[in-house]
């Protein structure tokens, strides 16, 4: 039987090496709890069932029971992932949210979303920025459906930028409106 290092699984192109996660100092956490809650009104309430842990550069979160999962790692058994990634950069000037942390987080915030009326819907899903005739208040947004989260904006000035990876665009259907 093939260790990791030898077999590499799916990913024979990247180099084993060992990504260790680690728990928020206090001060951390509140630097977290305070950005999300400023920039999007959520509560740290939301998140008193997971826990943010640190690995490599960027913030993961994870349910406090998946973080006991981490503990096979003593045992010898290498664990790639636990959670979902939350933040790029999480205590650099240019923090990003993921878009997997806000389609699961997004319906809890308070502000900073914009809502997709119709017309702009199938434009917003091909990967296309919109515009405006009055600016938009400047930073990010939360995209939204009506009841559903799309995914993250920056609106500058008049424009709102896609900031949907572009393997989530919709490229070839030919749908007219939804």
């Amino acid at each position: 039987m093939a260790t990791q290092i030898e077999d590499r699984g799916f990913f024979p192109d990247k180099v084993s090496e060992r990504v260790e996660y680690k728990t928020l100092s206090k001060k951390e956490e509140l630097i977290i709890y305070n950005y999300f809650e400023d920039l999007f009104g959520l509560d740290r309430q939301i998140f008193k069932n997971y826990e943010f842990i640190k690995r490599g550069k960027d913030l993961w979160i994870c349910t406090k029971k998946d973080l006991q999962t981490l503990a096979f790692e003593s045992k010898g058994l290498k664990i790639n992932t636990v959670g979902i990634r939350a933040l790029r950069n999480p205590f650099d000037d240019n923090k990003k949210a993921t878009t997997n942390f806000i389609q699961i987080f997004g319906k809890y915030a308070t502000k900073n979303s914009y809502d997709l009326k119709d017309h702009e819907l199938l434009p917003y899903l091909r990967g296309q920025d919109l515009e405006f005739p009055e600016p938009l208040e400047r930073g990010y947004k939360i995209i939204k459906y009506k009841s559903e989260i799309i995914g993250m904006g920056i609106a500058l000035e008049n424009r709102l930028i896609n900031q949907i990876p572009k393997s989530r665009f919709i490229k070839n259907w030919n749908l007219k409106s939804i």
